[in-house]
């Protein structure tokens, strides 16, 4: 079993200053003989290094899924299985991730030296480079997604409280349609008033201002009577002062003066008669300034009107402008609101792909507990085999035991015998000496 991967293999001093720079205390010694306990330990620390997830976080997902499936796991024969085969599985796509293309559960419950340095090689240069290189572009994904719920947060609060003003720039409106509409209606007929009034106006102006034409020429003709008049009484004194005493020049100038009399009082009655046709023509003049000055009154009225009206017209136009803009802003937060909508569609559908995940889970996790089943009954077949294996180991280590009594009383005989035989050797090797050197004392020959 070897791993494919583009990774250094790192010695045993590395390991443990990488593992301890993530917070593990690891010795040398269990790295050199690891335990199923230790390598699980270990194996679920890096992983939580770059997916955060350890075996804690699995319970409850396990105890989810079993307490869907109504499955009575008393001894926790469920819960731990499938927790370990949750965990197996998220640390075969981390090795997969590190390019260990041959890891299985075997790594974990039958851990070898070679095999544990191999994969926590893997696993610690895949952590390292995932800090590296991958570990700014997840923030800067993680710090968007939060910047981006925030956002929605906001656009959200933005558009329910728009859409209140909108609701009470709509209400306000419909309140205020009757008053525009009344407005709309007088402004129409004071409009219509000012074109009769101005209508109307038109001859009595042209009239007012031949009567001022002509007054100023009554005017100036009764300047120039006085101006004669004066003249007349200058040459009257002058006249006086060169009359004669002579009665019958008197008698002609008197008939002469009552003469110039006469035409005088005539002249003097038709001044007058003109003097009242001008002072009727002066007091009609006067009422119709007087109802020139009415008219005024009113036109000024009537401007004092159009005048708030086109103010009100203005708010009108602002309102209008105002109410295109929210117009823009509900159309901006109406595309901001279908962007929302499809952000929970994708929701929607990531909770059917949940679904239907949890489902093939629940079909896999159905498959597993037939599989524990039959598991079960192979283990309890086995354990019935062991315990008949027991027996018959017992009655093998009896019997053996009985055979090393056997053997323990042949080789104590065996060793009294020989210790026998070793005395009589000894005994009879001297009395062969004690023999040869009274034969060689006999024969006169020397024994080296």
């Amino acid at each position: 079993m070897g791993a494919k991967g583009t990774y250094s293999l790192m010695s045993i001093p590395d390991i443990i200053n990488s593992l301890g720079d993530w917070g593990l205390t690891v010795e040398e010694d269990r790295l050199l003989r690891p335990t199923s306990e230790f390598v699980e330990f270990v194996f679920c620390a890096c992983l939580a290094q770059v997916t955060g997830i350890n075996r804690e976080d699995l319970l409850q997902p396990a105890q989810d899924a079993l307490s869907i499936c109504s499955l009575e796991d008393k001894d926790n024969i469920y819960l731990s299985a499938l927790t370990h085969n949750l965990l197996c599985y998220h640390l075969t796509r981390f090795a997969n991730a590190a390019r260990v293309e041959d890891f299985s559960s075997y790594d974990i419950s039958k851990p070898t030296k070679e095999r544990t340095l191999l994969l926590l090689s893997a696993f610690i240069n895949f952590v390292k480079f995932t800090e590296q290189l991958c570990n700014p572009f997840v923030n800067e994904l993680v710090n968007r997604s939060n910047a981006l719920l925030v956002d929605r947060d906001q656009v959200s609060s933005k558009l329910a409280q728009t859409q209140k003003q909108i609701q009470e720039l709509k209400a306000k409106r419909d309140k205020d349609e009757p008053i525009c509409q009344e407005l709309r209606a007088k402004n129409k007929e004071l409009g219509d008033l000012v074109l009769q009034t101005k209508a109307a106006q038109q001859p009595i102006v042209q009239e007012a201002a031949l009567l001022k034409e002509e007054k100023t020429r009554l005017m100036e003709r009764k300047e120039h009577i006085q101006r004669e008049l004066e003249a007349i009484s200058d040459a009257n004194k002058r006249i006086r002062g060169r009359i004669v005493q002579s009665p019958e020049r008197v008698k002609r100038s008197i008939s002469t003066m009552s003469v110039s009399r006469t035409e005088h009082k005539k002249m003097v009655a038709i001044n007058e008669t003109k003097a009242r046709d001008l002072q009727a023509k002066i007091n009609a003049l006067v009422i119709i300034e007087q109802d020139l000055r009415t008219c005024i009154d009113q036109l000024q009225v009537v401007e004092k009107e159009i005048k708030s009206l086109q103010d009100m017209q203005k708010d009108l136009a602002e309102l209008k402008d105002q109410l295109h803009d929210k117009k823009i802003e509900r159309n901006e937060l109406q595309l901001k609101q279908e962007a929302y909508t499809r952000v929970v569609k994708q929701l929607e559908n990531a909770h059917a792909k949940l679904t239907l995940t949890q489902q093939r889970a629940a079909d896999k996790k159905a498959a597993n507990a037939r599989i524990l089943e039959r598991l079960q009954g192979e283990y309890n077949d086995m354990a019935e085999q062991r315990q008949e294996n027991d027996l018959q180991l017992a009655e093998i280590r009896k019997e053996a035991a009985e055979v090393e009594e056997k053997i323990s009383e042949h080789l104590k005989v065996s060793e009294e015998e020989l210790h026998g035989l070793l005395k009589e050797y000894w005994s009879l090797k001297c009395a062969t000496n004690v023999y040869m050197e009274t034969l060689a004392t006999k024969l006169n020959m020397k024994i080296s």
